[in-house]
């Protein structure tokens, strides 16, 4: 079981028993998950422990919780995944669902901590992550823990009836802030 720490944060293994009423509500929550994928279906208990039973028996996922130090409160999750072990890269996304903790610096501080982990412990020479061009808390969030935009794909998803485009960024080693 993986258990990091930052400042006000602790990061762990996500656990079946962390899967609760609120966690769920977040998934189902629209301006949670407005730019997240899993906006497309509803999530109950069940669904969200089987997601949680998959990430924990795949090798290549890291799946998070994300709780306050100073009571352990859940707050969100953090996942770095799609780790490929030959090219020695992973992907990095995360959700607050807390919306009372959006803009505080909280998915910073999760990105920076997060990212040195995978570079320090796993080993890994690159790390990416991606936003939607109007997910401004997201793209920041990165940017400011030292993440690189790479590439802008025009038009890329539909969101809310629209098409809009999307962000890729990218940090190696040596850039995390």
């Amino acid at each position: 079981m993986t258990e990091l720490k930052s400042d006000r944060l602790i990061y762990r293994t996500l656990k079946l028993d962390n899967v609760t009423e609120t966690y769920v509500s977040w998934l189902n929550d629209p301006d949670i998950n407005r730019y997240l994928e899993i906006r497309y279906s509803i999530h109950d208990i069940e669904s969200c422990r089987e997601f949680v039973r998959q990430m924990n028996a795949d090798p290549s996922q890291y799946l998070l919780g994300m709780f306050m130090a100073e009571n352990n409160r859940h707050i969100g999750n953090i996942k770095l995944g799609f780790i490929h072990n030959y090219h020695l890269r992973g992907q990095l996304s995360l959700l607050i669902g807390d919306k009372t903790l959006w803009g505080k610096g909280l998915a910073t501080e999760a990105i920076r901590t997060v990212t040195k982990w995978g570079f320090e412990t796993l080993g890994l020479a690159r790390i990416e992550a991606g936003c939607y061009e109007e997910n401004l808390g997201s793209l920041k969030a990165f940017l400011k823990a030292g993440y690189q935009v790479e590439g802008f794909f025009r038009k890329h998803s539909v969101v809310d009836g629209r098409r809009l485009g999307s962000f890729w960024l990218g940090i190696l080693p040596y850039e995390v802030t």
